[in-house]
């Protein structure tokens, strides 16, 4: 019988590298990536978000001019900064931001337009935090400053540190033939012809609440009723009535003729008591004064008319100004923008609130929602004609683009003009820094402070005048550019002018804004 015979299994392979020895240089190699990666951050561990694209070709961050763009990073990965700007001022913007990418590609500027009190609200709920917010107009950020106080201790921003990219005052495009009615109710009224209704104590007031009475009774009018009056109502004044044909008895004496008629100047141009018929209503369009900057210009235009009109407003007085230390320029400055009414403004404002309320519920209660974005509005109402819109309220620079193309098609299209109503909100276009005590911004805002220097620099600021914009800088002068692109040599037929006196209204602080919006809602049931 046969043994069997037990032998041991054979031992595997030795292993080059043993698992554990791996593991542990794995873990080796770790630590000291991570402590070299810790030094590279300078000791700061926290993530950093994640890293912008870097640069196509880091070779151009040699060429750079330092003396615009600063110093080139190492990494050839840009600094990114964020700005919200209003929309209105898109085509400008992003024409200046493409050419400040080839100049300085070292930084990148990620934009954001937006209708301006729409971009305070983003910034308010946290939903956007943007290095730079560029809205049209102060009130814009008296606004956004009244609501973020209530709610942070935090410094959203400096209003003092405000820094103007461009101007363009608020004016009111209208149709030629209105126009020309327009002109006739007013000089007629001027050599003391036969008076209309009350309608309007100020030109922003008459334009936009034509023919509505002073004190009106708005909850007696039905809701669709509570809009401006008729043009052939705001115009029959002027018509001389028919003389009835009088046959003179025989012998008797012809009785002295009447006085003539307030004197029209009658064009062929001029439009027929027909036409004027067919025109309805009085409609001057503005945005929503809840939603965009020039909507709010113009309630606040509105109101200031018709709480202080011209008859009622103190005269411009130096006295004013030297009484608070001002000369010189400043004082001119000071009469012009119309700090010196201030409080008359705000106490007539508390005194007449109600009425105020009653007279825009009265005027747009029964109006349609109004567009919220100035550039919509200026494009609507070249597009849809005088069915919509007989006028309407918007910014000096978008009128041009309307106004060109009317040029280039005079022989078949209908005609526009521009009115600088005074006084009117000249948009400074201010730019401001948010956060700006936030130290790990630091490198940010040294970017942008370059972004807005660009945009002031001559070059930048004349292609500004080519997109309608009044020049922010000093330095550069629409009388000066002297180029066949400057829209306010070449439109001046329309009646765009670049000599016109601007007068600006006093300035409510962030509560009167606030109040005044709360305002229009209730009196029109509108947000």
């Amino acid at each position: 019988m046969s043994q069997a015979i037990h032998k041991d299994p054979p031992s595997p392979p030795r292993e080059l590298f043993p698992t554990r020895e791996i593991g542990a240089l794995v873990a080796i190699v770790g630590v000291l990536v991570g402590m070299g990666y810790l030094l590279w951050r300078g000791g700061n561990a926290k993530p950093a978000g994640p890293a912008p694209d870097r640069l196509v070709n880091v070779k151009l961050l040699t060429d750079i001019d330092r003396s615009v763009c600063g110093e080139p990073t190492r990494t050839g990965i840009p600094h990114v900064i964020s700005m919200v700007y209003s929309d209105d001022k898109r085509r400008w913007i992003e024409d200046a931001a493409e050419q400040f990418s080839d100049l300085c590609p070292n930084i990148q500027v990620k934009l954001d337009p937006r209708e301006d009190l729409e971009a305070a609200d983003v910034i308010l709920l946290g939903e956007v935090k943007p290095t730079l917010w560029a809205p049209a107009d102060e009130l814009a950020l008296r606004y956004i400053d009244h609501h973020w106080k209530h709610q942070s201790k935090d410094v959203l921003f400096r209003i003092e540190d405000q820094i103007s990219l461009a101007r363009s005052p608020l004016i009111a495009l209208v149709w030629e033939d209105r126009m020309r009615v327009l002109d006739a109710i007013r000089d007629a009224q001027a050599k003391g012809g036969p008076r209309v209704p009350w309608h309007g104590p100020g030109p922003w007031a008459e334009m936009a609440c034509a023919l509505v009475p002073e004190e009106p009774e708005p909850f007696y009018v039905a809701l669709e009723d509570r809009v401006p009056g008729r043009w052939i109502d705001w115009y029959e004044p002027l018509i001389p009535p028919p003389a009835p044909p009088v046959k003179p008895a025989r012998g008797a004496r012809k009785p002295p003729p009447p006085p003539p008629p307030v004197e029209v100047e009658y064009t062929p141009e001029f439009p027929t008591v027909n036409e004027i018929q067919r025109w309805g209503r009085v409609k001057f369009g503005h945005t929503s004064p809840t939603r965009s900057t020039s909507g709010l210009e113009a309630l606040y235009l509105m109101a200031y008319d018709y709480v202080m009109p011209p008859d009622r407003r103190p005269p411009l007085a130096d006295e004013t100004a030297r009484g608070i230390g001002l000369t010189g320029a400043d004082a001119e400055r000071f009469i012009i923008s119309g700090e010196h009414l201030r409080l008359e403004f705000t106490q007539s404002l508390a005194e007449r609130d109600e009425d105020l309320r009653n007279w825009l519920g009265r005027c747009e209660g029964g109006l349609e929602n109004p567009l919220w974005s100035a550039r919509l509005l200026t494009e609507t109402m070249f597009n849809v004609g005088g069915g919509r819109f007989d006028g309407i309220l918007t910014y000096e620079h978008l009128v041009f683009s309307v106004l060109k193309r009317i040029d280039d098609h005079a022989r078949v299209m209908r005609t526009m003009r521009v009115i600088y109503p005074q006084p009117t909100i000249v948009n400074q276009h201010p730019v401001v820094m948010l956060w700006p005590d936030d130290p790990a911004l630091g490198v940010q805002r040294e970017a942008a402070e370059r972004w807005i220097s660009f945009l002031r620099s001559r070059p930048i600021q004349e292609k500004a005048i080519e997109y309608g914009f009044r020049p922010a800088s000093p330095e550069v002068s629409i009388r000066a550019f002297d180029s066949y692109t400057n829209p306010f040599v070449h439109l001046r037929r329309y009646g765009i002018s670049f000599q016109v006196p601007l007068e600006e209204p006093p300035r409510l602080d962030g509560p009167g804004i606030q109040g005044l919006i709360g305002l229009w809602e209730d009196a029109t049931g509108r947000n």
